[in-house]
């Protein structure tokens, strides 16, 4: 395991002190499901900054991997594991903070110090002393090993997909397609307030509302809106329990949320 402790490196979960981080675009918030390889052989900036591209042209900021653990290494404050896919190997951190993390995340979280298990996970691509490395927001056990053969679908299916919208030109320029997770149906911008400029629920109304509903309620806590409070919520909107959970169903496999401690949980995915 390499040491990245008070280097910055990994991406600290913070801000510090005094400053304001700057929010970024819709693009570079969308997840991406991808293999390590495409991680690891990504280009990095030629300018000199922070931003990791995939060869297709697609900039990775959060992504989403399935493997299995080779490694792991805990500490008081970060945990690391090391997992591999097949087609290579990388390192993934989480930061642990003793006393704010619900039992249920510390219990997931713990669940994966197994090596060989097989877990999902989501985070953000970092890149410390020229080495790449996931700072993850989410890591989880696999529940079927379908979800395998599902992840690697996912990413042809992603590939695939930007490709089209690259030919059609309506993904081309980072405002647009630069950063599509899986199957995102959104193809024009929107001006939706000061920090989001793009329609996240592909211009479907109930899906908006999800969207919002999710990140309002999601930012009180770390274990994300349970379904059942996001329909309670929109229901003084006039949508139905089905409206609902169609919507979240869709959001999730657009990689717009994900599933946080059990699978009737979810968090935006920023």
């Amino acid at each position: 395991m390499s040491g990245y402790d008070n280097q910055g490196g990994f991406g600290s979960q913070g801000t510090p002190s005094g400053q304001t981080k700057a929010r970024r675009n819709y693009d570079e918030q969308t997840l991406i499901p991808v293999t390590i390889k495409q991680i690891i052989t990504a280009d990095g900036d030629p300018t000199g900054g922070n931003d990791i591209s995939l060869k297709d042209g697609r900039t990775l900021y959060m992504v989403k991997i399935v493997g299995c653990v080779r490694a792991h290494e805990q500490k008081s404050t970060n945990l690391t594991i090391e997992i591999e896919d097949g087609t290579g190997l990388v390192e993934v951190k989480t930061w642990m903070n003793e006393g704010d993390d619900c039992s249920a995340v510390a219990n997931l979280r713990q669940e994966c110090c197994q090596d060989y298990a097989f877990v999902r996970v989501i985070g953000q691509v970092k890149e410390f002393d020229g080495k790449r490395h996931i700072q993850a927001t989410d890591i989880r056990l696999l529940g079927t090993k379908n979800e395998i053969t599902f992840h690697l679908l996912e990413v042809a299916y992603s590939f695939d997909k930007y490709q089209k919208r690259k030919e059609s030109g309506s993904g081309i320029g980072m405002g647009v397609g630069m950063g599509y997770g899986i199957g995102n149906m959104s193809s024009m911008p929107k001006t939706m307030g000061a920090n989001v400029s793009m329609d996240q629920g592909g211009g479907n109304t109930v899906n908006d509302a999800a969207i919002t509903s999710i990140r309002k309620l999601g930012s009180q806590n770390d274990t994300g809106v349970n379904i059942h409070t996001i329909v309670e919520d929109l229901a003084s909107q006039g949508y139905s329990e089905g409206e609902v959970r169609n919507a979240v169903s869709h959001l999730s496999n657009e990689g717009h949320i994900y599933s946080t401690i059990d699978e009737n949980h979810f968090q935006f995915a920023e």
